[in-house]
Formats: structure tokens, C-alpha cells, sequence
């Protein structure tokens, strides 16, 4: 009896012990396909040699996110008619059968957020706002840019009108549907190629004008309000370059919105240098494959002796800092 009682016990164990995963259960004939293009344009590649570079490529390429949010919208009101969350490989998703337009968008990101996803054409990937305003001397105070946090990797991919067959349970058959998925946020370059006295250098910083604050999930096409990007640089004094490579939702769409670069280089003993250049004709190049901004202008570097930091900062109402960038 108790050998009877213990055999019992164990085959129960077993039972409960077993738990199938959903997401990876067959519990639908529609299996959901994602195809991730990680791949650069050749031009891009060869200019940031991520070979010898490898602390870039999360930034550039970006990495399989471990989960995908996918959204069903009805064909018709493309409102959110159900949503589904799928492994970077695709699974079966449950939704009942029907016309949709889908939408997929990785999860996990740091900086960049989504919002606005209830409707197909709302929904959008954006950043926070750092707190800072950019403007420039020849434009009214009004039209100040807030710069925004840099965007990491996100990637987005739609299908549209696709039919959700009804199977009978019998049927064995699998419907499978694939979605293109690319990243988002595009990546861009800036070489500030003859920079003497580069030793006078304690930090360098660019902030980049014209920037879109974002990009909608379905079309592609940027939000339409303008704002500007700052991140650190890299000074190499061997060579008297200051560079750095950023991410970015693309320009701001309105034709006469230029984007200007502001290098702000910050000396040993603290003094504050401002550099500004016009990158619109160079960001607007079709042959600009590579995304490269080059600033072949010569710089000479103050030193600390140097009267005068050229560089300063104003408080606004609400406490934020505005940077003035006067273009000559």
C-alpha cells in the first residue's frame, strides 16, 4: 500500500511539473514570421568600421529585442482591434480571424518610447525632453528648439490588409504571415577633421539643430515639430579630429528648417568655446549614403590664458538652460 501510495505521489508530481509556454504554443493556425534587417548600408559600414569600433554597433545596428508588441488594426476604422506579444523569432499569435493591418515594434528600449498606438497612423516613437531650449540670434526667441534625448534602437515593421482565415479545428494547416522589421532611428557621423591645439580640450559636446522629435510607426514619416540633439564627442589630439556618432528620428521635415551643428568644447580650465557650422546641404546630399557630416574648417583651440570663454548659457522662466547659438 504505501509503494502504491508513493508511485501515486510521483506520477502526480509530473503531471503538475509539466506547463506549457503560450507564446510558443500552437493554439492558433497563424504563425507570425519577423524578418530583422540588422544589415548597413555599405557606405555607412565602411565609414564606421564596426570591426574596429565595437563599442558602436548596439548603437548603429542595435540588437534583437527579446519581445515584440504586435498590434492588429481593424482594416477599416484602423483602431486596435487586438495585440499579441511575440519572441524576436515570431511564434502563433491569437487573435480571431479577420482583416487586419499589423504592426510590429520591438520592446526593451531605453530611451526611446511609443505612444499613440490605440490608431494605426498615431502611433510614434519619441524621446524625452532634456530640460534644455537651442536658439539662434537670427530667428525670434519663440522658434527655440528643446533638445531631446537620443534615441536607441527601435524597430518597427507593418503589414498591411492581411486576412486571418477561420480553419476548421480539424484542419492542421498553418497560415503563415511575415513582417519586415528595420530599425527606426537612422545613424549619422560628424568628423571635425583640423583641429589644432586639440590638448587645450578638456570635454567637446555638439548639439545638432533641425532634428524631428520623432517618427510614426506606420508610414515612416516624421512628427512634425522641430527640436535639436546634444551628445558627447570624442577628441583625438594624435590626430586633431573631434568626432562622434548619433542617432536620430531624421530632420525636421519643413524645407526651411537647416540643420546647423554647434560644437561646444569646454577647456582644461574650465573656459567655453562655440563653433557653429551649416550641415543642411551636406544632411540633404541624395550621394550621402555613408550619413557622414565632415567639417573641414580650420580650428585653433584657445588656450586657458585666452580672455573670454565665448560660450554663455541663459536661465529661462521655467529654470531650463538656453543655449544661444549666433550664426555669422
Amino acid at each position: 500500500m504505501r509503494r502504491y501510495l508513493l508511485a501515486l505521489c510521483a506520477l502526480l508530481l509530473a503531471v503538475s511539473g509539466c506547463k506549457r509556454i503560450p507564446m510558443h504554443e500552437r493554439s492558433t493556425g497563424v504563425f507570425l514570421k519577423l524578418n530583422f534587417h540588422m544589415e548597413l548600408h555599405p557606405d555607412q559600414e565602411a565609414l564606421l568600421d564596426l570591426d574596429a569600433h565595437p563599442s558602436l554597433k548596439d548603437k548603429v545596428v542595435g540588437k534583437l529585442p527579446e519581445l515584440v508588441r504586435v498590434c492588429f488594426y481593424d482594416a477599416v476604422s484602423h483602431q486596435l482591434a487586438a495585440e499579441d506579444f511575440l519572441p524576436a523569432e515570431g511564434g502563433f499569435v491569437h487573435v480571431p480571424a479577420g482583416s487586419y493591418d499589423i504592426e510590429v515594434y520591438s520592446l526593451g528600449t531605453a530611451t526611446t518610447q511609443v505612444s499613440g498606438t490605440d490608431s494605426r497612423a498615431a502611433g510614434y516613437a519619441f524621446t524625452s525632453p532634456t530640460g534644455v531650449m537651442v536658439r539662434s540670434q537670427t530667428v525670434p526667441s519663440t522658434d527655440a528648439q528643446p533638445v531631446v534625448l537620443e534615441p536607441d534602437q527601435l524597430f518597427a515593421g507593418v503589414l498591411p490588409g492581411a486576412v486571418i482565415e477561420v480553419r476548421p479545428e480539424e484542419d492542421n494547416a498553418t497560415q503563415i504571415l511575415t513582417v519586415e522589421v528595420n530599425r527606426v532611428p537612422e545613424s549619422w557621423k560628424i568628423d571635425v577633421m583640423r583641429v589644432e591645439h586639440a590638448e587645450n580640450i578638456g570635454s567637446a559636446e555638439f548639439y545638432v539643430t533641425g532634428q524631428a522629435d520623432g517618427r510614426f510607426l506606420w508610414d515612416g514619416r516624421s512628427v512634425n515639430h522641430p527640436c535639436a540633439l546634444g551628445f558627447p564627442a570624442s577628441v583625438d589630439v594624435a590626430a586633431g579630429t573631434i568626432s562622434a556618432v548619433f542617432n536620430t528620428f531624421g530632420k525636421y521635415p519643413q524645407p526651411e528648417s537647416d540643420v546647423q551643428v554647434s560644437l561646444l568644447v569646454t577647456s582644461k580650465g574650465g573656459n567655453r568655446w562655440r563653433y557653429v557650422f551649416d550641415a543642411t546641404t551636406q544632411w540633404l546630399n541624395p550621394d550621402n549614403t555613408a550619413r557622414h557630416i565632415v567639417i573641414d574648417d580650420r580650428l585653433d583651440i584657445p588656450g586657458d590664458d585666452t580672455q573670454g570663454g565665448g560660450f554663455d548659457p541663459l536661465v529661462t522662466d521655467w529654470d531650463g538652460e538656453e543655449i544661444t547659438i549666433i550664426l555669422e
